[in-house]
């Protein structure tokens, strides 16, 4: 059979699927934005709950004549096993308000790629997985989609240029040996 009739065959199939993989890259990665915009809602959610609460320790510790600080050490100092744990959910809520608060101005103060890095230094792993249990994909119109597009078209590119480079060294190999 003559090879050179399969040549320009499998030129087009190679090209339709170089094609299809930059289409699921850019696909993959526009994504990014839609997510990132999911999560800071969930973040928004959280930290707003938590202001509630938060809210509702400082009232109970002003109806003591006491600051929320003072409030807290209080049930933390206390003899009482329940009350030293009620302290402790009470310094963690106060902690966890602030860690969460700062990541959400970070991650709605900023763009670009720059979102995508406070999303990965600040991120909780609980509201991640709640967000990406829950993601709905979508496609915004805005300059980030471009980049984040541009961005997954080079990734899968570079990873299907590397595999096939690498079949092609090994199918040499083996048709020298």
């Amino acid at each position: 059979m003559n090879l050179r009739i399969l040549k320009p065959v499998g030129s087009f199939f190679e090209s339709v699927f170089d094609r299809t993989v930059s289409a699921a890259g850019a696909l993959v990665f526009i994504q990014v934005p839609a997510f990132l915009v999911q999560y800071q809602q969930r973040l928004g959610g959280h930290v707003d709950e938590l202001a509630l609460l938060i809210k509702k320790y400082k009232s109970a510790a002003a109806g003591n004549s006491r600051t929320v600080e003072e409030y807290i050490g209080l049930h933390l100092q206390s003899d009482v096993k329940e009350f030293v744990s009620t302290g402790r959910i009470m310094a963690d809520n106060m902690d966890r308000f602030t860690g969460l608060s700062e990541a959400l101005k970070n991650l709605s103060g900023s763009k670009g790629l720059t979102k995508f890095f406070y999303f990965i230094k600040d991120m909780d792993i609980d509201i991640c997985k709640a967000a990406f249990k829950n993601f709905v994909p979508g496609i915004s119109f805005h300059f980030d989609t471009l980049l984040y597009g541009a961005m997954g078209i080079i990734v899968f590119m570079s990873i299907y240029f590397v595999i096939k480079k690498s079949l092609h060294f090994i199918i040499s190999i083996i048709r020298n040996h």
